[in-house]
């Protein structure tokens, strides 16, 4: 996902005109595919998009979201608990409505017993405490 939760569709920078990106969908792909082929096409045959600008990789992503995302990034990498995403490390916390373990760095989820729900995470928990 993006800081702003729109995809990124269109070239990948100025100093690559001709590589081209669509990412960030947010499992949400099916129905972006369409949209990036409609953008790309018109990149590539050198038509203006009406929706090119505002899906542009090279948007600005000074958000407030932006800061929130690094204060609670830091704080879930710094803070002393287990267990931890075996990711990139940060803490999860207990979803009591979900019974699962979630990592709020990067949506990785686990249920009581450390299996794997969600990605990115690519292993189980190894000890997972009781909730």
């Amino acid at each position: 996902m993006s800081l702003d939760a729109m995809p990124y569709i269109g070239r990948y920078s100025g100093a690559t005109p001709n590589l081209f990106v669509a990412t960030g969908f947010g499992k949400w792909g099916m129905s972006g595919s369409m949209l990036s082929a409609m953008i790309l096409t018109d990149m590539i045959r050198g038509v203006e998009n009406p929706y090119g600008e505002l899906f542009s990789p090279s948007r600005s992503m000074l958000h407030k979201q932006l800061l929130q995302n690094g204060v609670e990034t830091s704080r879930s990498l710094l803070r002393p608990t287990k267990p931890r995403c075996p990711h990139l490390g940060c803490a999860l916390h207990w979803n009591s409505a979900e019974h699962s373990w979630d990592c709020a760095c990067h949506g990785s989820r686990f249920d009581a017993q450390g299996k794997r729900l969600n990605n990115p995470a690519t292993n189980d928990l190894k000890n997972p405490p009781p909730q």
